[in-house]
């Protein structure tokens, strides 16, 4: 299975979906007089702008060259980042609209043997750039006091400015998706500590555009949250979710077949269910702390896609000294394949959000009220393009935010 990028992106998403169902949450909690003083409407945006360096440590470069170079490939990242709420009728309906845009340009040194050209011989890879962007709108109406529903549709895409270009572990893409969830307040069955819960389902697509037989996939899928408050800053979210990936241009393997013919057009499509349980405790003290785990069961009806694994997140919260805000987050899967894995091209393809192995640093600085300045290290170990193989990548990257 293409575990990585589904995994990563159905994380994404859960994340995604519980910080809406805690706005959610607030927008349900808030006593009725203070929303019938509330403004009739209003607009919250904010600008992100950020310069990365990325550092992919002992990467082959595959397709491109043929043995793995000496010194890591890097790229240079600048990104935009919008963001605006708009709220009216007393915060009883909010429309957010978000969009993250990109240019990467790659850059790095190989030693393959003799050079073939002047460029190699001055140890210069040639590598496409990228431009990569994302969009996505979320509406969200408070029915009742106890009840809200949300929608949500988003597209992602990465292209080369290069037509035709394949490089590492990741091809242009586009990716489709949508959703739509319920959350009803549960504090009249649970008196004294609030509680909510959230379920709804979700679309997905993705192609990409050189190994979209391989990779391109179609994800269907459902989740239950159950957001509960146990004490004083002490909250938790129990969840449960359930996705179906079909892979329209994989052939389903049987014990014994050769892994070349997963792209047997005669064979039955690869199917995937992944199931994910997990639980989120968060504590807002003086040092916020968030842990996380899940438990998460790909059945495959392909042989060697099945597995399961543990997951394990950590964050930490604190408000330094200077007013520096200090943000320090790790998180950890241990995966086993229930069976043995062929050794085959098709692991993963690097969308840009493999979190399942992370370490992270960040420190935000509030200039002024409007302004804020960040600093940033990150290292991920990511799924290679070959099944159960993984690299390493450093990001270092610097940002400012402006707050109309």
């Amino acid at each position: 299975m293409n575990s990585h990028v589904d995994e990563t992106r159905r994380s994404r998403g859960r994340f995604a979906a519980g910080a809406l169902a805690l706005a959610v949450v607030a927008a349900l909690s808030a006593p009725e007089q203070a929303r019938a003083q509330a403004s009739p409407w209003s607009y919250n945006q904010d600008l992100h702008l950020t310069y990365e360096f990325d550092d992919n440590v002992n990467e082959a470069t595959g397709a491109t060259v043929s043995v793995a170079q000496t010194d890591p490939i890097r790229a240079q990242v600048a990104k935009l980042a919008y963001r605006g709420d708009l709220e009216w009728g007393g915060g009883e309906q909010r429309l957010s609209f978000t969009f993250h845009g990109g240019y990467k340009r790659h850059f790095g040194l190989v030693d393959d043997g003799p050079a073939q050209d002047e460029a190699e011989a001055e140890g210069e890879l040639d590598v496409s750039s990228q431009l990569v962007s994302e969009g996505s709108l979320n509406y969200t109406r408070r029915v009742t006091d106890d009840f809200a529903v949300s929608a949500r549709a988003g597209i992602k895409d990465r292209r080369w400015t290069e037509d035709e270009f394949f490089f590492i572990n990741e091809d242009a893409f586009r990716r489709y998706s949508t959703g739509v969830s319920g959350i009803v307040n549960l504090e009249p069955l649970i008196p004294d500590r609030s509680a909510f819960i959230e379920a709804g389902a979700r679309f997905s697509d993705i192609e990409f555009r050189n190994l979209d037989q391989l990779f391109g996939n179609e994800t269907v899928g459902g989740h239950v949250f159950l957001i509960k408050e146990y004490g004083h800053g002490i909250e938790a979210t129990w969840s449960y979710s359930y996705d179906r990936v079909r892979y329209s241009g994989r052939g389903k393997l049987e014990p014994g077949d050769d892994p070349s013919g997963i792209l047997g057009p005669t064979r039955a499509r690869q199917e995937d269910r992944l199931h994910d349980l997990g639980v989120e405790v968060r504590w807002f003290g003086t040092l916020g702390v968030v842990a996380d785990y899940n438990y998460r069961y790909n059945d495959s009806n392909s042989f060697g896609f099945s597995w399961y694994s543990h997951n394990v997140g950590l964050q930490l919260l604190h408000q330094g000294p200077w007013g520096l805000f200090v943000h320090a987050s790790g998180q950890l899967e241990l995966r086993s394949f229930t069976e043995p894995v062929p050794s085959i091209t098709a692991g993963s393809l690097d969308i840009g959000e493999a979190e399942n192995n992370l370490l992270l640093f960040r420190v935000v600085k509030d200039v002024t009220p409007a302004y804020s300045v960040e600093a940033r290290y990150a290292r991920y170990r990511n799924e290679s393009i070959t099944l159960n193989d993984f690299y390493s990548k450093n990001i270092y990257a610097v940002g400012v935010t402006y707050r109309p």
